[in-house]
């Protein structure tokens, strides 16, 4: 990551970089992204990119051919339109006292690693129920150990997909029966978990009480009546309940615990987003409000608050895309051929000082503004990707978002000692910090 950011200072929004013998073209420039992102020969995955992805996790829903992704996409879509999961908030509301519970219990914190590790275990949590409707109150094993299971899934992922020797598929396959071993046999229950599910659903498994009781919201029970169809296959349908698991899991419980950490940096934006929520809900209820769609739609400055956090700290930096069936001309006379490597570099687009200007790198809500807003590309803000092949969950983890955060902001003040400059970023598919910063928490009736 540190590289693609000073190639791009160094050589500009377009350029051409090579890794090994590959050569990939990247871009941080809107109409180039746009002209990607659009185009129908680049529907397809980076296939060097997301070869790790496909080897860890199987063929799913993030990374397969254009076709077949068409047709699987149309399936899942249903399960993902905001009416249905507007149905998800009483799960999201349900869930929010076990994170209280342990966000109360931290004060002063010299390392602010523990509450990753909870938002985590919220997220966890929220995903156990709307993907699979399992009840985790009432699971065997419990959340925690569930959310360290996933965490090292997903650093297996990333070693796989970052690791250029991984690449060979002899050196990944000694990997799987030596050092990846134990992350190989919890793939295979977490394998056995979703199977389980699609078994409930089938009538296979009756009466158990880890399922919900109002479990047709649950994607699992979408899926699964492909499956009883014969339009979907059960293996595939269950590689990619392991993308929607991952991609929900890490990309959310990031966001969550950058944002605490930037309403701690910038104080004077706290206390604004925090007066807003105290307006819609003015009670002293230590953030136990209830919130429904509407009150999500008025929090404007909430809104911008966590899209500005998503832009300076987008939680997948880089998307890969390739040409197939011919090649690409550019809106600016650059022609990518069928074949090499197109890497989309978000990170760098959401600094891109030609369209957020000199003060780019700032943390600044304002820049989304309604007025400010307008004056920008279509294309300068995808934190979710964009065109076609934008992510399917999408309004699922904007609406965990907003609920989880009003509630956070509602209840707890945050400080820290430390500045946005002294985060140091890595990629590890989804955005890591090398270092926690100190956090200081303090619940807001507790003040005076």
């Amino acid at each position: 990551m540190k590289t693609y950011i000073n190639d791009c200072q160094k050589l500009g929004h377009n350029f051409v970089s090579y890794v090994g013998p590959y050569s990939h073209f990247v871009t941080s420039d809107p109409e180039s992204i746009k002209d990607i992102l659009t185009s129908k020969t680049t529907r397809h995955k980076s296939k060097l990119a997301y070869k790790g992805l496909r080897h860890a996790l199987g063929q799913g829903i993030v990374t397969m051919p254009d076709k077949e992704w068409q047709s699987h996409r149309k399936l899942m879509d249903v399960a993902f339109k905001i009416s249905k999961i507007v149905e998800f908030l009483p799960i999201f509301h349900k869930k929010m006292p076990r994170l209280f519970e342990e966000l109360d219990k931290c004060h002063v914190m010299e390392n602010s690693y523990d509450v990753l590790v909870h938002c985590r275990e919220f997220t966890m949590s929220i995903t156990g129920e709307t993907m699979l409707g399992r009840d985790s109150d009432k699971t065997t094993v419990n959340v925690k150990h569930y959310a360290q299971l996933i965490t090292s899934i997903l650093e297996y992922v990333s070693e796989i997909m970052f690791k250029t020797t991984y690449q060979f598929k002899y050196f990944v396959k000694l990997a799987d029966i030596t050092l990846f071993r134990k992350q190989r046999k919890i793939l295979h229950f977490l394998d056995s978990i979703i199977n389980e599910a699609y078994k409930y659903y089938s009538n296979e498994i009756q009466n158990d009480i880890e399922y919900l009781d109002h479990q047709d919201i649950a994607v699992a029970k979408y899926l699964n009546k492909a499956i009883e169809s014969n339009i979907l296959e059960r293996e595939l349908a269950i590689s990619s309940m392991k993308h929607l698991f991952g991609a929900s899991f890490e990309t959310t419980s990031t966001t969550l615990y950058l944002t605490i950490l930037m309403l701690a940096m910038h104080p004077e934006y706290q206390e604004k987003t925090y007066a807003e929520i105290s307006q819609l809900f003015p009670d002293n209820d230590g953030g136990e409000f209830k919130m429904t769609y509407e009150h999500i739609t008025q929090l404007t400055y909430l809104d911008m608050f966590i899209k500005e956090t998503m832009r300076l700290f987008p939680t997948i930096p880089m998307i890969g895309r390739i040409a197939i069936g011919g090649d690409i001309r550019l809106s600016n006379g650059l022609v990518i051929p069928e074949g090499p490597e197109i890497m989309i570099n978000i990170y760098n687009l959401h600094r891109n000082k030609n369209i957020w200007g000199p003060e780019a790198d700032t943390f600044n809500p304002d820049n989304f503004l309604p007025s400010n807003v307008e004056k920008r590309h279509a294309y300068a803000f995808i934190p979710f990707a964009k065109g076609m092949r934008n992510c399917i969950g999408m309004r699922y983890a904007e609406l965990s978002l907003r609920v989880a955060m009003a509630k956070i902001i509602k209840r707890y003040k945050f400080s820290t000692t430390a500045n946005p400059e002294d985060l140091v970023l890595h990629n590890r598919i989804a955005l890591h910090l090398a270092n926690h910063p100190p956090l200081t928490i303090v619940k807001r009736k507790q003040l005076s």
